[in-house]
């Protein structure tokens, strides 16, 4: 027996004895009364605590087994005693940590990403992989997506057992390829080989970007690739599958090609993302839209969703039977086959994996707190996928769920019970709260019919004063309206409040009007949902009665997006607000100190009880100086995390030179002696491809952007914000191609400026002119410069060495145009030379004593067209630091380019396989520093 399979029995058992141990334990009747009230609650956060300690303590797994069985042992002896939950909780932590041990250890040998990750097969390298599709063809615009679930490969004529799953594009751009794509006839459970270059790697190695295998692996995705033509493709059969789910998949594709050819690319995007779960059609200007809004989980498949499907669901079954068993079994069919439709992607399978336990509670009539409910959720998921307590996917899908159940719905039935208030044998005497509230929570709660039927019915009368804004409510026929309103506003606030820190790490995103947007989005996407459905069951039958409907579900997704948009081309929707690092990070630890606190507060809130220790009308909650406290703590907190006014790193007295990996391209970032900040470049993105997609309704073909990440927001803006910034003194473009201007847009989006820096301002340049707008609309000044100009930054001085003044400011702005910098600081120089050719090279070359620096950033990513020989041993430089992406599409840099700078006694480092390659001086001493 193979020692790794012996490795993975043994650990499993001992899971399942703990298991064992601790539901007898649990089965008992322990005496603590918090720990009685949430047993699940309290496990799951001792479950998903040891989870994280393992990921940060080297123990092995046996110290985690003895831990957890002597603690199981420990909770079964004491059973009677008040300390037992602390052994039970001890057990709990171990077992946590012994799953993430299990999840991490016995990943098997011949796994495609463990393959990859210790590199036995080189990423992009040349494979034949074999296996069965595990979904239907996922449509895109432009080809589709497959999700293989790998077999077997064939790597330098080795053939290999291989498991795991790989996510394949294959690109269609015209009616012949698809033809050849449709003869192929892949579907569910098709077996297919397929000749491609699997890619698992990072790029872009930068401090704040997220590693891009972690995100293929929060996918369940080993590897990804391009299938480059059908030819590549050989279809050798089909392999058992389930029928049902072949049909769902199938619907799947229909309502998909529906849906993009019978609306327009915003609406059918929006259609296709929200109630099929595929992203592939959402156009990028819409997506923004949403997410300057904070609105864009709307548009992915989520438990918000999965949530409104399943009410939905059981509404309507109601009306054919009241047996819970059937409404389970009913709802959890078509809930979970929605979820295999939308994808089945984590995220969506773990919501309704959580709807089915809240719903299971009803069926065998428990009503268990929902805390409980929560809890056996996290248990269940977590041991399932123990690694996804890291992901945000996880933390934000609990943390708003736990802000729902901890805060909002208590507050709301505290206010409920407030409003409605009236006489009765548990509560004779109105809540002793101040007039101001009781009157507010009337306007929503009070219903003066059912008062005045529930006097009729008593032998004395009383009179009640209520808020006098209620007649007006009830003439109007608002008051149940303002009621859902109030109530979906006041959820949405605390779950943002509650999410404030981790959409600030993750998102740098602060949205002020979200609270509104989130309301107005999920009420209109419902309608307009609605209005597709009808019009996609019409267009089958007739176009002409179909139209009407396809014109009120675009109708209303130009409302959808109009009013965020309104607010978005005004930048008032949402702040982008750096993060902390170091031991600021605490900051967002103890913002949560008096949001717990809240919730302690909250569950003393007696509004009824004569002798409460909480009492709002006097402003007494357990003690009036901790309740302001926790007020006073809470505000000061939120306005660090929003404000940030120590997340910038403080002046050093140092100049440091930083720069970044964004693939073919360039960028980096100057921090001044003093602090200021001077962004040389920003990179630029991959040029995604644009397709003309036509409706059935339409005259003319709309362009399709498709929504994919720029170089400047995912990459440079990232780093940034990780470093603390929120205002970039100055940027500056050395030329006009996209892979150095493009990501500077997005900086002056994201970010305050105060002057953008120029040689030539080509405004019939594309890139350029798309920067020039947003410079504008933000009010910041360009200035340009040329040869002989010398910018000073505290004792540096920044030396403007090419091109030369030119006339006309519209000029061409290539890379023989671009901007050379020499940086100098006491005795030391850096040269910055953008994309300079030979010819420009050789112009500078008529004063070689400028050209003499420490440290160069070779021109033009280390392309055969730059560095000639004389220009090189002109520079003496000590380190030649070369932007490039790990495999650049163009070959750079150059094998003999390298060679010469090496020759000439220089040091060269690439960014692609460096990452962040950081410099500083203090004008003497000379420090580097790679981020890998």
């Amino acid at each position: 027996m193979p020692n790794g399979f012996f490795h993975q029995h043994k650990l499993r058992n001992t899971s399942k004895f703990l298991v064992a141990n601790l539901s007898l334990a649990m089965s008992e009747n322990l005496s603590s009364k918090n720990f009685t009230l949430y047993p699940l609650f309290w496990l799951a956060i001792c479950f998903a605590f040891g989870i994280v300690a393992a990921n940060f303590l080297s123990f092995g797994w046996l110290v985690y087994s003895a831990i957890g069985t002597l603690s199981a042992v420990s909770t079964i002896a004491f059973i009677k005693q008040k300390f037992v939950p602390i052994f039970l909780f001890v057990a709990f932590a171990a077992l946590g940590a012994l799953y993430f041990q299990v999840g991490n250890q016995t990943v098997a040998p011949n796994r495609v990403k463990k393959i990859y990750d210790e590199n036995r097969i080189n990423s992009g390298d040349p494979i034949e992989i074999e296996g069965v599709l595990q979904s239907a063809p996922e449509l895109a615009v432009g080809g589709f997506f497959l999700t293989l679930k790998t077999e077997k490969a064939i790597y330098k004529t080795v053939e290999t057992e291989i498991s795991g799953s790989v996510r394949l594009f294959a690109a269609a751009p015209d009616e012949q390829i698809k033809g050849e794509y449709e003869f192929l006839n892949l579907n569910y459970g098709s077996r297919i080989r397929v000749a491609c270059r699997l890619r698992r790697e990072n790029s872009f190695l930068n401090a704040g970007v997220i590693s891009q295998t972690e995100i293929l692996d929060g996918q369940g995705i080993d590897a990804t690739a391009i299938i480059k033509s059908p030819l590549l493709v050989e279809k050798i059969g089909e392999a058992e599958t389930f029928v049902p789910l072949r049909w769902i998949y199938r619907t799947r594709q229909k309502l998909t090609i529906d849906f993009r050819d019978n609306f327009n690319v915003s609406t059918s995007g929006v259609l296709i993302a929200s109630l099929l779960g595929n992203d592939n059609f959402l156009d990028k200007r819409t997506a923004e839209v949403f997410r300057d809004g904070g609105t864009f989980h709307v548009l992915v498949i989520s438990g918000l969703h999965i949530t409104f499907i399943g009410g939905l669901t059981l509404l309507f079954i109601q009306f054919f039977t009241n047996k819970r068993l059937w409404q389970f079994v009913i709802a959890n069919l078509f809930l979970w086959s929605y979820a295999l439709a939308g994808g089945a992607n984590v995220p969506v399978v773990r919501a309704t994996i959580m709807f089915t336990i809240l719903l299971f509670s009803q069926v065998i009539y428990r009503n268990g707190t929902l805390l409980n409910a929560l809890g056996l959720c996290g248990l269940i998921l977590l041991a399932w996928r123990p690694n996804d307590v890291f992901t945000p996917s996880f933390q934000l899908t609990f943390a708003s769920v736990g802000a729902i159940i901890l805060t909002a719905f208590p507050l709301i039935e505290k206010l409920r019970l407030i409003g409605s208030w009236s006489p009765s044998v548990e509560n004779p005497f109105p809540p002793k709260v101040p007039v101001w509230l009781k009157r507010f929570c009337e306007m929503f709660y009070w219903r003066e019919q059912v008062w005045e039927i529930e006097v009729s019915r008593q032998l004395w009368t009383v009179k009640l004063f209520k808020s006098p804004y209620l007649k007006w409510l009830e003439a109007k026929n608002l008051q149940t309206v303002f009621r859902y309103i109030f109530e979906a506003m006041l959820v949405s606030l605390i779950v943002q409040a509650w999410l404030l820190p981790l959409s600030t790490i993750y998102f740098h995103r602060f949205s002020w009007l979200s609270v509104f947007l989130n309301l107005w989005v999920g009420v209109v996407i419902a309608l307009e949902s609605f209005a597709a459905i009808f019009a996609v069951f019409l267009v089958n039958v007739s176009g002409a009665l179909a139209l009407p409907f396809v014109k009120i579900t675009e109708m209303l997704n130009w409302l959808l997006v109009a009013v965020p948009n309104f607010f978005t081309e005004n930048s008032q929707a949402s702040v982008r607000i750096p993060h902390y690092s170091g031991a600021m990070k605490a900051v967002y630890i103890l913002y949560f100190a008096p949001l717990i606190y809240s919730v302690f507060a909250l569950n003393g809130w007696k509004p009824f009880a004569l002798n409460s220790k909480f009492q709002i009308s006097n402003f007494k909650i357990f003690a009036p100086p901790k309740l302001r406290f926790a007020a006073f703590g809470f505000l000061s907190l939120l306005i660090l995390i929003v404000f940030h006014p120590f997340s910038a790193p403080t002046a050093d007295g140092r100049l440091h030179i930083d720069f970044l990996d964004v693939g073919q391209g360039d960028s980096a970032l100057l921090t001044f002696p003093n602090g200021e900040t001077l962004l040389v470049d920003g990179g630029g993105r991959i040029n995604f491809n644009r397709f003309a997609v036509q409706s059935e309704y339409e005259d003319e073909p709309e362009i399709f952007a498709p929504d994919a990440p720029n170089i400047g927001e995912m990459v440079v803006s990232n780093f940034l914000w990780a470093k603390g910034y929120s205002q970039i003194d100055y940027i500056l473009a050395t030329h006009a191609d996209a892979d150095h201007i493009q990501g500077l847009s997005d900086i002056a989006e994201n970010f305050r400026v105060r002057t953008a820096i120029f040689a030539r301002t080509p405004l019939k340049n594309a890139e350029f002119a798309a920067l020039d707008k947003i410079l504008q609309k933000r009010g910041i000044e360009s200035a340009i410069v040329s040869r002989g100009d010398v910018l000073t930054f505290d004792d540096v001085k920044v030396e403007v060495l090419y091109p030369e003044k030119e006339a006309n400011a519209e000029a061409v702005s290539n890379n023989n145009h671009s901007l050379v910098l020499r940086i100098d600081f006491g005795m030391r120089k850096f040269l910055l030379t953008g994309d300079i050719e030979k010819e420009a090279e050789k112009d500078l070359l008529n004063a070689p004593e400028f050209l003499a620096a420490d440290v160069i950033k070779v021109a033009h990513h280390g392309s055969r067209t730059s560095s000639i020989a004389e220009f090189v041993n002109a520079s003496k430089a000590r380190l030649a630091i070369i932007p490039v992406g790990r495999k650049s599409p163009f070959g750079h840099p150059h094998s003999e380019v390298v060679e010469r700078w090496k020759t000439a006694g220089a040091k060269v480092l690439t960014t692609g396989d460096n990452g962040t390659i950081s410099v500083s001086t203090d004008g003497k001493d000379l420090q580097l520093k790679t981020f890998e």
